[in-house]
């Protein structure tokens, strides 16, 4: 019997042995590609390859591609073969095999590498396709086994772009696991005996829209097998979850229960041992899905990606529960097993950490939820519970519907699953994206005529070109001599000042004029060979020269916030260590965005530190300098290469830009000649894209960075005049105001940035002070950092960073909390530190200073019991401790 990775292995070196390129598996998480929430494919991280926007690295491709899907999570652990995360082998052809060698592989893999008995294989092909059918009858197969489809059983197509036929591999497993015959697969019965292990998919055509069909210029070949799948059969395992790559995390689950997982059990169909087996097999499902998208930068959330992790966390644990597990967090242990199967880098330690985290998260969640549905039952009367209060349950806290069936059940309470299935349909409905469906850009057939680079990009020096010569006008389909006005076609021409989008940063934009027409420009992108496709709507000849213009105030725009880009990179590298990662970058001409790795999110301290570097580098106004290698020179030089320009690798001789002093980076595109041209920059938000990935945002230019500093200034002054006007009225007193005008506040000399700083932070302390007016002292105690320790067996409560205003009320809030100890708080202002000192009757304060104190230079006064005044220096905690 052979190990799940020594499957996968003998997978991947047959089609190595056969010219394809091994592909390592791509992250779960799709890279600039909004049509995915998931990865959910083989084939989802090649589809530039296939339609053709980028030149593959070699046109046979091999891999093994991990994959979610989340469309049905309550049928896991139900069904024999249903999985959140799978792995995907496949084997791809762009424009080299087709046909006759794709299903020639198939054979040989399936009964020489796996070796299965072909008398038990099964081939579908579509009804039209006789040549897939005769290519398999010249394999020896009988035609009692080859079965016809229809187009809805065997077309593959999704609306527009690539499509074709496709042909599909079935094993029979034997009547033991269904007594019907080859009828299952022809009528698409689901069943347990013929097991789908293979679809290859014949990308012939291109599909225009309104049933309009052309056959492709450049024809490829999608594969997919399922691991999973394949290894039940060889491991000879009932279900899929019968093999090494669940086994050993069903077994370390029963070390944690008295219950134990029976294989038999799909045979003996006991009803209470498989709805245990159902358990096991959630939680070592869900495992997976979950190890493999944290490790790849997803961390439960309420949203998208992160909003399915916590579901899927939520329902392995509440399986672990009903399988009577009492450690309050244990599926963070599991996490070393499910890494044992994968030939994927995960980082252990920081997985099991944030699982765990969320493990405790949900069992508060999970009080929380059973008093929503007390309270719900209390004002229900006929025992027949409100199904939107329970949907809400599920939708809004991720409480597993089972969870809230079995506490319904134990107060008597009857649910209608009816009522409750047609609302998740319909939420389904509403929320539904392609995540299952992986839709390609529209194939331009008439490119595929276009196989080397013609065209030339001048815009580092021109931005406009008069009398261009126009080397190719092309349609969808065919190279043509004119457009008509309302027509989009595709120009590549000689030479262009037009950038093309690349690297992170968008097209220009701009306009073309041809004997007084003014051409509409709709984008402009690069095709595989690097010629610049200007996509335009308009009347053209392409006999005759044309006028290029580019936009100046756009290209402005996007010059500055590129170059901002570089020194952002350059001012993380400064900051954080050499080691920082670019894991993406967007630039446009109003701002720019940058993706990277980080142990924490960024403090407010070291997003000034970087604003700071690039102003600097700003100041020093250094020129910018473009420098022409090769690739080997410039590695030697230490020049900075990342994945958005990758792209540019395949160039012989490759550009750098370089801040002298600053960085040197691989890159082509568009920046300004002088740093004293970006004129200011301001960092707008730093967002967590998932665990430890962080986006800064931000902009360049005085004219935005002003009115996003007035904006800013205006949306929190309106904030805080809100909450002043509820201060006044609990205070009555002007000491507010007295407070601003000892910082400054309506100083006309202090500038924007400095006042925003100032009201969000008074905002923050009067909000902190409504909150203990309120008589809300919990939440206050909570939202204070603070540290606790002993001292000569006395609790102290040390409480940093508080605004200088009201510290007393802030003391007397947390003794009430307290009860019994000293409390210190103390102020966050440099000069001096403002000190409240407070304690029960129980502890003299005079006698603690005296004792504790008495290094530091305090000035002040007070009684036993409170004592009040101020610092001239840092109160040392270490020193304190000792």
């Amino acid at each position: 019997m052979k190990s799940s990775k020594e499957i996968r292995q003998a997978w991947i070196d047959y089609f190595v042995s056969k010219g394809h390129l091994f592909v390592e598996s791509k992250s779960l998480i799709p890279y600039k590609d909004p049509s995915l929430l998931w990865i959910n494919s083989g084939v989802a991280t090649l589809k530039d390859y296939f339609s053709g926007k980028k030149k593959p690295p070699c046109s046979r491709i091999t891999n093994s591609q991990k994959s979610i899907r989340t469309n049905d999570i309550e049928n896991v652990g139900v069904t024999a073969r249903h999985h959140t995360f799978f792995e995907m082998l496949g084997n791809f052809s762009i424009g080299d095999y087709f046909k006759k060698e794709a299903i020639e592989f198939a054979h040989e893999v399936v009964t020489q590498v796996f070796g299965l008995d072909q008398n038990k294989i099964y081939i579908t092909y579509f009804e039209e396709d006789l040549e897939v059918r005769d290519k398999w009858i010249s394999l020896g197969y009988e035609k009692d086994h080859l079965i016809p489809g229809s187009r809805d059983l065997n077309f593959w197509d999704v609306g527009s772009g690539p499509c074709g036929p496709n042909t599909e591999i079935f094993y029979d497993r034997g009547p033991k696991y269904h007594q019907g015959g080859p009828e299952l697969i022809a009528k698409d019965i689901e069943n347990d005996r013929f097991i789908e292990i293979w679809n290859i998919v014949f990308s012939q055509y291109n599909n225009l829209g309104n049933n309009e069909y052309v056959e492709l210029a450049q024809k490829n070949i999608d594969t997919g097998a399922g691991l999973e799948r394949i290894v039940s059969i060889l491991q000879d395992g009932p279900t899929n979850f019968d093999t090494d790559l669940f086994l050993p995390i069903i077994h370390s689950v029963e070390k944690m229960t008295t219950y134990k997982y029976d294989i038999e059990n799909y045979f003996k169909k006991d009803l209470e041992q498989e709805i245990i087996n159902k358990y096991f097999k959630i939680i070592a499902d869900h495992m997976r899905a979950i190890t493999n998208a944290i490790s790849d930068g997803e961390k439960p959330s309420n949203t998208q990606r992160g909003y399915i992790i916590r579901r899927l966390i939520r329902r392995a644990y509440y399986a672990g529960k009903k399988l009577n597990i009492l450690d309050k967090t244990f599926l963070y242990k599991l996490v070393p097993i499910v890494v044992d199967s994968l030939i994927f880098k995960v980082d252990v330690n920081k997985v099991a950490e944030i699982i765990e985290e969320e493990e405790e998260t949900f069992s508060k969640t999970i009080e929380q939820g059973k008093k929503i549905l007390e309270e719900e039952m209390q004002n229900t009367t006929n025992k027949q519970f409100n199904v939107n209060v329970a949907f809400k349950l599920y939708e809004t806290y991720g409480f597993p519907i089972e969870m809230t069936n079995d506490i319904l059940i134990e107060n008597g309470f009857s649910l209608d699953f009816n009522k409750l299935t047609k609302l998740k349909e319909e939420h389904s409905q509403k929320s539904k994206s392609n995540n299952n469906i992986i839709t390609f850009d529209k194939q331009i057939n008439s490119l595929t005529y276009i196989d080397k680079h013609v065209s030339d990009f001048i815009g580092y020096d021109h931005l406009e070109l008069k009398n261009a010569k126009i080397l190719y006008l092309l349609d969808e389909q065919n190279i043509i001599q004119k457009a008509n006005e309302n027509e989009v076609s595709y120009l590549i021409l000689e030479k262009t000042p037009l950038y093309a989008t690349s690297g992170g940063q968008h097209n220009d934009q701009g306009f073309l004029i041809q004997n007084r027409n003014k051409i509409k420009l709709l984008n402009v992108f690069k095709d595989k060979n690097n010629n610049n496709i200007h996509v335009i709507k308009g009347k053209i000849d392409s006999s005759k020269p044309i006028d290029v213009f580019v936009d100046p105030n756009i290209r402005l725009g996007l010059m500055r916030n590129h170059s901002a880009t570089h020194l952002t990179f350059a001012a993380l590298r400064e900051i954080y260590g050499k080691e920082i990662d670019q894991l993406g970058s967007d630039n446009n001409q109003d701002r720019l965005t940058f993706d990277f790795p980080l142990n924490h999110k960024p403090t407010n301290e070291e997003v000034k530190k970087i604003e700071l570097f690039v102003r600097d580098v700003i100041n020093k106004n250094i020129e910018r300098k473009y420098i022409e290698t090769t690739i080997d020179e410039a590695k030697k030089m230490g020049a900075i290469m990342t994945i958005d320009e990758s792209e540019y690798f395949d160039s012989k001789n490759i550009r750098i830009v370089e801040f002298p002093g600053i960085t040197s980076d691989l890159c082509g595109g568009t920046h300004i000649d002088f740093t004293k041209n970006l004129e200011a920059f301001k960092i707008i938000s730093v967002e967590s894209k998932g665990t430890g990935i962080y986006r800064i945002r931000a902009i360049t230019s005085f004219a935005l960075v002003n009115q996003y500093l007035k904006n800013e200034f205006k949306k929190y002054k309106e904030i805080f005049d809100s909450l002043m006007k509820k201060y006044q009225s609990l205070y009555e007193t002007k000491e507010t105001k007295r407070e601003l005008l000892k910082f400054g506040f309506f100083n006309d000399d202090i500038d924007l940035e400095s006042k925003i700083e100032i009201v969000k932070s008074w905002i923050d302390s009067i909000s902190d002070e409504t909150k203990i007016l309120l008589k809300e002292p919990n939440k206050t105690y909570n939202n204070f950092e603070l540290q606790e320790f002993y001292l000569d067996n006395k609790k102290i409560i040390f409480i940093n960073e508080l605004d200088n205003f009201n510290l007393k009320d802030i003391a007397i809030q947390t003794r009430e909390k307290i009860k019994d100890g000293i409390i210190i708080c103390v102020s966050k202002f440099e000069n001096q530190k403002s000190l409240v000192i407070i304690t029960s009757k129980k502890y003299d304060i005079l006698e603690f200073i005296k004792i504790h104190l008495k290094n530091f230079e305090l000035k002040g006064g007070g009684n036993n019991l409170i004592w009040q005044g101020v610092s001239k220096e840092k109160i040392n905690l270490d020193y304190l401790k000792k």
